[in-house]
Formats: C-alpha cells, structure tokens, sequence
C-alpha cells in the first residue's frame, strides 16, 4: 500500500462534483505536476487553523480526494457521463476557470449538502448530497480548507492504495455512510437519509438482509438513485470508474450479508472524525481537545 503525506488539499463539493477514486499517483490529466500549485513548493506545509487542519483532515475521510484529487484539481475519470464533462471537476480554484471560482463558503457547502445529479446513466459519478453524514461544522471546515487554497498540512496523510477490505471500507469513505458493518450493535450507525423510503442509509453485512453479491457489485460499480432524484438525499455514487478490480474482489465478501455475514471477524473499531460531535470551527471537542488527525488504517503505520 502506498501512504501519501497530505502536503495536498482535499474536501467535496462543486458545480457539478462527486465522489470518488483512490488514484495512486498524485498527478491527474488536468494537473500534471503532483505539487501544490500555491508557492512554496510540494515539500513544505504551512502554518494554518484548526478549522483548515479539520478541514485538511475530513477532506480524506470523506473520500472527497478520491474523486477531486489531491490538492483539489479534479481530473478523475466520468467517460460515461456522455455529453457532459468527463472528468470530475476540481475544487481548486487555481485549476478553475476564473468565472466558476469559488469566492464564499456558502458556495461549497450548499452543493455538498444538495448534491449534484449529473445524470441517472448507471455507473455516472454523481455528486450525492452529503446531509445527514456530514455536520454543519465538517462542512464548514471542508469550505475553510478549500477557499485557504488546499494548503500543505503536516501531520494529514491518505493511503492512496489501502489494501485490505477494511481500509478499503475506510478510505472509500463507505462507513461514514453506511456506517460500521455488522448488524444492529455495530457503531457508527448508517447515516440519516430522510427523503428516502428507508429514512437512513442501508446497514451492511446486515445478518437481517440476504442482497446477493452479484446485487452488490452492480451497486458498486454503477451507483443508485431512489427515483426520482431528490435534492438533500444521500445517494449511492457509482464506483466502478474508481475502485479497482482487486479492491472490488476485497471489498465484496466483506459486505455480505445474511448468515454468512454473522460469521465474519468483527470489523477494527471505525476512525475518530475531526468535529465528529459538531463542534465549532476552532476544533475542539466536547471534552476540549483538538481533533485533527484519523488514525492510520488497520496494519500501517502512523506518517
């Protein structure tokens, strides 16, 4: 696996954005270089606040980097969205063209909550609305993080080929959505998804569902949409352009449910999230302490 220091930038959300993809390389078809485009070169970080270091941090673990790149500058692969862009726009404004530049956080946060429907073709990428998953101060520190200009930040790191289904789960960001696999004691809980049937995201390994495999894959790759496609309610974005075919193979019989689910390993305890509780932009927690930093993915080293 590869662990990438995050001299980088990373959040979710734009004029038309998405989730997505674990690139190992940090360069993309719109930015060749791999360096932040801000002075100062790639090597060094800069002195910022704790909301931009949250920011910085939530960046990964919403998996925004895996669809708009380190550093923000997009370029992640949408071939289907024929008609369209295809490739996933960037969030940094030094890659944007000066007219869609964003100036406010407002601007950020409102796509993030909305989301952005680019089309119902299976497998688009779609940017899904992130209400109910991610609080009004992640947002807020998302934007910071963003408008500073995705600002070098020591101490955040991202493994851009986590290898084992777990980290796969982590880094994917698929448990801050459907929340830790394994049944009803399992926490964190699915997230909230009130504009749908089902008022909440749907659990996995669930030992009370029995979707096939195959089911799942499909869903995987292609993404879904409860018809008809609201605004504010969390979708399944479509993967197949991001996840690779050996991350796919690992991925899926982590996920099963029914029995056999019952019978797997119990998962590693799930990462702690800058402002989890929703605390207020300078950082700190319930208990007074700053969050800035994930835990390492299970079996690798801290950076």
């Amino acid at each position: 696996m590869r662990r990438t220091i995050l001299a980088l930038g990373l959040p979710a959300l734009a004029a038309a954005l998405v989730i997505a993809a674990g690139c190992a390389s940090l360069a993309t078809p719109e930015a060749p270089s791999s360096g932040s485009p801000s002075t100062g070169g790639a090597s060094a970080t800069t002195a910022v606040g704790q909301q931009v270091k949250d920011g910085a941090a939530l960046y990964v673990a919403f998996a925004c980097i895996r669809c708009h790149g380190p550093n923000g500058v997009g370029g992640v692969p949408n071939r289907l969205n024929v008609g369209g862009d295809d490739t996933i726009p960037a969030l940094n404004n030094a890659y944007r063209d000066p007219s869609e530049q964003f100036h406010n956080a407002l601007q950020i946060t409102q796509v993030m909550m909305q989301g952005s429907i680019l089309s119902h073709k299976p497998g688009v990428i779609d940017m899904p609305s992130w209400k109910g998953v991610v609080n009004d101060a992640q947002a807020s520190a998302i934007a910071a993080y963003v408008l500073a200009g995705f600002p070098q930040v020591a101490g955040v790191s991202y493994d851009a080929d986590p290898a084992s289904a777990s980290d796969i789960y982590t880094a994917f960001a698929c448990i801050t959505c459907h929340g830790q696999v394994g049944g009803a004691s399992a926490t964190p809980k699915p997230a909230p998804n009130p504009l749908s049937p089902d008022k909440a995201v749907p659990l996995l390994r669930n030992p009370a569902d029995n979707v096939t495999l195959a089911d799942m894959r499909a869903t995987i790759l292609d993404g879904s949409i409860p018809p008809p496609g609201k605004v504010g309610e969390v979708l399944m974005p479509a993967w197949g352009q991001i996840l690779s075919t050996q991350q796919l193979a690992k991925i899926l019989p982590y996920l099963v449910d029914g029995p056999a689910g019952a019978k797997l390993p119990a998962p590693p305890t799930a990462p702690y999230l800058p402002l989890a509780s929703g605390s207020s932009a300078s950082g700190s927690s319930a208990s007074g302490s700053s969050q800035t930093m994930i835990p390492a993915p299970s079996g690798s080293a801290s950076p």
